[in-house]
């Protein structure tokens, strides 16, 4: 366990204080950079007990409440590319700490999956593989339940881009062949799954030329496949290659969601028990540009109490992989009703093809944004405080909608929009080989995982 100085701490604690005082005063809030805090390029990141924030990289990391860097080891992940997608992490309300990883192998013939435990003592008390090599198994998750209970998953695909996302239940020596979800996510895009009460909330994307993003909930349980698989909600606002979604479980219980459609970032929510929030998805983020295909990248994060709602966008400088692109964030006051203009960070960050997204979290009012910086090797830390104390996450959920509170200062707003309904995907979208180019970093025009023919 590495412990770093005291000078990075009362850093940050100065520059909370500041925040929170500029933000008291109407000022407009701003982000501030703290440089690297991690090695590595793929990352998972997820809040702890005790007002803690867990990182897998190459390495398990652990920050502080004031994000300050407490602890590195050296338990890892070994696809570090670009465009490998993350590793997953999970932490139970017990301080475990759950890791999944990928070692070995490659896209085609897939990877060893690995499951390890931390225990509340800090042994690294459980290591196993599970599963079996797949084509196309890089995309990972895994989430812990009030009960204890840990599912993980990782992604199954064939000789083409459409497949599965296969369920485990972690033991303390093996893991438990829970079935496959099929139907929400094909290669190019990924999956999350989060744990919170005593249920599991999960997204998923399908990235066709009609796609779709996907919210899922169960109850923790031994039917927790089957509650998944029939609880999918679909969402289809904007056009074109919808998917790339991300989930944040606020203090309260409730869940926020934002996915990409074409150029575009849309956010929705849901209560504990899986009732949407809003009637139409709202959209955060517009003319973020085009890449491989051309969705909106996006993160997002709420305070503890789900008043403010945090997001962050990539707009693509028109390369295939968004590999320059410029981070841009808005934050809504209202419990994610409204939404500010879209502000550029100042920061560039590498969307690897949509495989190499930032990370947000949020303790109390203050958001921490992990990304891999252009300008700066590994994981770079930010930090957005919007004033409010951390509080302790409910063990059990309320399954009632949350109710939004109304701002306390306007702020400017992106309208709700109808979802739309688009032609069927274009014959082009067999999305045969497709990472036969993205696994390996062969150059010149091809028939991408997203179907698209790119000539650049």
């Amino acid at each position: 366990m590495t412990h770093r100085g005291t000078g990075l701490a009362i850093g940050l604690l100065a520059a909370a204080a500041l925040a929170v005082a500029d933000h008291a005063r109407g000022d407009e809030p701003s982000w501030t950079f703290h440089g690297k805090v991690a090695d590595g390029n793929q990352l998972d990141v997820v809040r702890g007990p005790g007002n803690t924030i867990h990182l897998v990289s190459t390495k398990y990391y652990r920050f502080d409440a004031g994000g300050a860097r407490v602890a590195e080891e050296g338990q890892g992940d070994e696809r570090q590319g670009s465009m490998d997608f993350g590793p997953a992490i999970a932490v139970c309300g017990d301080g475990s700490v759950h890791i999944v990883t990928r070692h070995g192998g490659d896209w085609g013939a897939g990877h060893d999956i690995r499951h390890r435990k931390r225990d509340a003592g800090g042994s690294w008390s459980v290591d196993y593989v599970f599963g079996g090599r797949w084509a196309r198994n890089y995309v990972v998750g895994i989430g812990c339940a009030a009960t204890g209970q840990v599912v993980m998953f990782y992604s199954e695909a064939g000789d083409n881009v459409w497949g599965d996302l296969h369920l485990w239940e972690a033991g303390s020596s093996s893991a438990a062949d829970l079935g496959r979800l099929g139907g929400i996510w094909r290669a190019d895009t990924d999956a999350r799954i989060r744990g919170f009460g005593d249920a599991f909330f999960m997204v998923s994307g399908k990235v066709d030329g009609d796609g779709r993003a996907y919210f899922l909930r169960a109850a923790a349980g031994a039917g927790v496949r089957d509650a998944l698989d029939g609880s999918a909600q679909e969402h289809r606002a904007g056009t074109g290659r919808r998917g790339f979604p991300d989930l944040f479980v606020d203090a309260a219980g409730k869940v926020h969601v934002a996915y990409g459609a074409q150029h575009t970032v849309f956010y929705n929510s849901y209560t504990s028990g899986g009732t949407k929030v809003h009637a139409a998805d709202i959209k955060v983020f517009d003319g973020l540009g085009d890449w491989h295909c051309a969705s909106g990248l996006s993160a997002v994060a709420a305070s503890d109490d789900g008043r403010f709602v945090v997001a962050v966008a990539l707009k693509s400088d028109g390369s295939q992989g968004a590999s320059d692109s410029d981070l841009l964030w808005s934050r809504s006051e209202d419990g994610g009703s409204t939404w500010s203009a879209q502000q550029d960070t100042g920061r560039n960050t590498d969307g690897g093809e949509g495989r190499h997204r930032p990370r947000l979290v949020a303790i109390g009012g203050k958001f921490f944004l992990f990304y891999v910086d252009k300008e700066t090797s590994g994981v770079s830390l930010a930090t957005l405080d919007l004033g409010g104390a951390p509080a302790e996450p409910e063990e059990e959920a309320a399954a009632e909608p949350v109710a939004e509170p109304e701002p306390e200062t306007p702020i400017e707003t992106m309208e709700p929009v109808e979802e739309a309904v688009e032609p069927t995907a274009d014959a082009a979208d067999t999305g045969a080989a497709d990472d036969a180019t993205h696994a390996e970093g062969a150059p010149g025009a091809v028939t991408g995982g997203c179907g698209c023919t790119m000539g650049w």
